[in-house]
């Protein structure tokens, strides 16, 4: 089924909405959800409620990339599940992950003023501007949370080579976003 006619399920609130979603995007979602949390029952239980995101969110918003929105859903119920267990016992490769990005990114307690939606789109631009390599690199690590040694045997590369290439484009994404007058 196409996205705009399951968008039209969600506005006629129809049941099999989440049913179809779950149909064309489910295994996705679960991937998502798995390599975030590493834990098949966690990650049912938040694709769950991804879809229960989705069912609340729609209507009133129509998302233009249907794929985007369920997956942003996906992985921000996600998230916050992993900073639920985090807050219970730290560790993991993806708390590394997010403290990488920390010091690239502009506090929100620091600069509460900072627009997440110019931000948003000031990292699209810049993951635009990159090498296939270096960008697909960048988003397994911080968008998928795979280890350096998950991206290392995905691509054939060392594991020096992918620390460096995430080195380079947090250095080259932080002086991204000082050009374009977000301070870090």
């Amino acid at each position: 089924m196409e996205d705009e006619a399951i968008i039209s399920l969600y506005f006629e609130r129809s049941e099999s909405a989440i049913a179809e979603t779950d149909k064309k995007y489910g295994s996705l979602c679960y991937s998502v959800a798995e390599s975030i949390l590493n834990s098949r029952p966690d990650s049912e239980e938040c694709v769950q409620d991804a879809y229960m995101g989705v069912w609340n969110a729609i209507p009133p918003s129509h998302p233009n990339n249907f794929r985007a929105f369920i997956l942003r859903i996906t992985r921000n119920v996600s998230l916050s599940r992993l900073r639920k267990n985090l807050a219970k016992k730290r560790g993991a490769d993806i708390e590394v992950s997010l403290t990488e990005l920390e010091a690239v990114l502009p506090d929100p307690k620091i600069r509460p003023e900072a627009d997440d939606s110019e931000i948003g789109e000031a990292v699209n631009e810049f993951l635009g501007s990159l090498g296939a390599e270096a960008r697909v690199v960048f988003m397994r690590k911080y968008w998928f949370f795979d280890s350096v040694e998950e991206i290392a045997k995905r691509f054939g590369f060392s594991e020096s080579k992918v620390k460096s290439s995430l080195f380079r484009t947090r250095e080259k994404l932080r002086a991204f976003l000082e050009e374009r007058g977000v301070k870090v």
